[in-house]
């Protein structure tokens, strides 16, 4: 049985750790980022550009959020490996990540797709009901890579896990959503800003998936 509720500052002070101690994870979520910078710069650009620019650049634009999309499915299927992986003092392999994610692809995109649209509805009816989904299936990529588990059997399994520890799952969410939040505003300093905004983006972006990952591991599966 899972166990009710963990330690917030515990989960994010070792999740974060072990994102410090293996710099190389970062890779993935950083290669994710880029792609769907360049589609959000590319499609900016066309807007200001002449005519003929637009053509050029216009299909460029929707390939670029494609290829995006399914790198951040690749990406989210590999980071509960990785942590896996430094959990049990194995050294992470990315290539070793990378190939079990990718044959979980369609149940990825799928799981990804069924839980935007689940939390999407509850946000727009009832801003509460959209939170309380979103605590529940905070947990299905991990459920879905470390157990297994197709989409909604993964689903199943994050809201049983997450059914318990709603608040604890808010508040690191929140938590991480106030440091994207910082790292957004230093993209209003000119030139060296977007860089930092960029930097801190991805970092928090990558221990979001490593601390959603950590908690699974730690209170859900058990010991390998």
């Amino acid at each position: 049985m899972a166990s009710k509720g963990f330690d917030i500052g515990e989960a994010l002070t070792s999740s974060f750790n072990i994102l410090v101690k293996n710099p190389k994870i970062l890779i993935p979520q950083f290669i994710s980022s880029l792609i769907f910078t360049m589609g959000s710069s590319l499609s900016a650009l066309a807007l200001f550009t002449t005519p003929l620019g637009w053509l050029a650049l216009a299909p460029a634009t929707p390939i670029l959020f494609l290829l995006g999309l399914i790198i951040y499915v690749i990406v989210s299927g590999m980071y509960p490996i990785l942590v896996k992986d430094v959990v049990n003092g194995v050294s992470p392999s990315l290539a070793s990540a990378s190939k079990n994610a990718f044959r979980k692809i369609i149940s990825l995109i799928a799981a990804s797709i069924l839980v935007s649209i689940i939390v999407a509805i509850g946000l727009i009816l009832l801003v509460v009901p959209g939170l309380i989904f979103l605590t529940w299936f905070f947990y299905t990529i991990p459920a879905l890579m470390l157990e297994d588990k197709g989409a909604l059997e993964a689903m199943s399994a994050s809201k049983s896990f997450g059914r318990n520890k709603k608040l604890n799952t808010l508040a690191v969410i929140i938590i991480l959503g106030i440091f994207a939040l910082i790292g957004g505003v230093f993209s209003i300093i000119p030139l060296i800003g977007s860089v930092i905004s960029f930097l801190i983006g991805l970092f928090v972006a990558a221990w979001a998936s490593v601390t959603q990952s950590y908690i699974y591991i730690k209170y859900a599966t058990p010991p390998s």
